[in-house]
C-alpha cells in the first residue's frame, strides 16, 4: 500500500525509486502507467490526467521480458512498430534506426530465445523507445543480470536518453544502480523516506562512515554517536580530513579494528528507516550508544 506518494521529475531526468522488493516501487510504476487506478490523488505525465493520454505519452518494461522468444529481434520490432500504426518503409527504417542505435544489428536476425538476458534486455529496451515515448518506465531492469550485462544495458540506456531527451524513472534495490540517476528517492513500506541528488543524500551522513570490527562496544566519544545495524557498531563523521584523522588514531590508540569509508545510499536508507536495502532477519533491530 502506498502512503501519500508525491514528487514530480524534470524532463531529460533520470530518477531511480530505491528501496527493497516489496515496498510498493512497482506498484507505484503501475499507477503512473495506468494500469491501476489510484484510490485518492492525481498522476500527471506531461501535464495530463487522462490515463489513455498518459499511456501515449510513456512506455514501460517490466521484469518479466515480453518479447516473443520464437520471433528474430528484428520480427519482434516490426510486429511492435505495426502495432504503433508504422508499417512499410516507414516501419522498416524505424527498426533498422533503433536496432544500430542499440547495437543489436549483428543480433537483428537471431531468435530472442538465443539471446543472453543482457542482449534480450536491451531488445526489450529497444521495443519500448520504438514510438518515441516521452517517458520510459523501467520496473528493475537489470534483475538477473551478471555485472557486465548490466553495465552494458545502463549504458546503452544512457545512450538512448542523451539521443532522444527521453525522461526516465527506473525500479530499483541496487546502491550503484541509483547512483547513476540525477535523482534518487527512497522508499520504504510504501512511503517516500528521502529525495534528492545522490551526492546531496550521501552527504546527510557526513563526510565517512566508521564502522567498528569485533563484538567490543564503542568507546565513547565526544561528538559521535554509534548504531549497531546487522551486527556492528557504525557512526557518521564529519569535520574534514583532520577530524576524520583524530578519530581514527584514537581509535588505532585504543587497539580497536575498523574501516572508513564514503557513506552509501544504502547507509542512509538504514539510518532513516531502521531497515536494510537486502531485508535479513536483524535489520529491525537497531540500537544506538553516545
Amino acid at each position: 500500500m502506498l502512503k501519500e506518494v508525491a514528487f514530480s521529475i524534470q524532463a531529460g531526468q533520470m530518477a531511480a525509486l530505491l528501496g527493497p522488493n516489496g515496498c510498493g516501487k512497482s506498484t507505484l510504476l503501475r499507477l503512473i502507467a495506468g494500469a491501476l487506478t489510484p484510490d485518492a490523488g492525481e498522476i500527471r505525465v506531461g501535464g495530463r490526467a487522462d490515463a489513455a493520454e498518459r499511456r501515449r505519452l510513456l512506455s514501460i518494461v517490466f521484469q518479466r521480458n515480453g518479447l516473443d522468444k520464437h520471433l528474430s529481434v528484428r520480427e519482434n520490432l516490426l510486429f511492435q512498430a505495426a502495432l504503433y500504426g508504422l508499417t512499410g518503409r516507414a516501419a522498416r527504417e524505424r527498426v533498422e534506426a533503433d536496432l544500430a542505435a542499440s547495437g543489436l544489428m549483428e543480433r537483428a536476425d537471431q531468435r530472442v530465445k538465443t539471446l543472453s538476458g543482457g542482449l534480450a534486455r536491451r531488445a526489450e529496451l529497444c521495443r519500448a523507445l520504438l514510438h518515441r515515448p516521452h517517458v520510459l518506465l523501467l520496473d528493475e531492469p537489470t534483475a538477473g543480470l551478471d555485472p557486465g550485462a548490466r553495465d552494458a544495458f545502463l549504458e546503452s540506456l544512457d545512450q538512448r536518453r542523451r539521443d532522444d531527451g527521453l525522461t526516465v524513472l527506473l525500479t530499483t534495490h541496487l546502491v550503484d544502480e541509483a547512483d547513476r540517476s540525477d535523482r534518487v528517492l527512497l522508499m520504504h513500506k510504501g512511503e517516500l523516506v528521502a529525495d534528492g541528488p545522490p551526492g546531496v543524500l550521501r552527504a546527510r551522513l557526513g563526510d565517512r562512515l566508521i564502522t567498528l570490527h569485533g563484538p567490543a562496544s564503542p568507546p565513547a566519544m565526544d561528538g559521535i554517536t554509534w548504531a549497531r545495524r546487522r551486527g556492528a557498531w557504525t557512526a557518521a563523521i564529519a569535520g574534514g580530513r583532520t577530524g576524520i584523522g583524530a578519530i581514527a588514531n584514537e581509535l588505532a590508540s585504543q587497539g580497536r579494528s575498523f574501516t572508513i569509508a564514503p557513506p552509501t545510499l544504502g547507509d542512509l536508507f538504514e539510518q532513516l528507516t531502521g531497515a536494510s536495502l537486502s531485508p535479513r532477519a536483524d535489520d529491525d533491530a537497531v540500537e544506538l550508544a553516545a
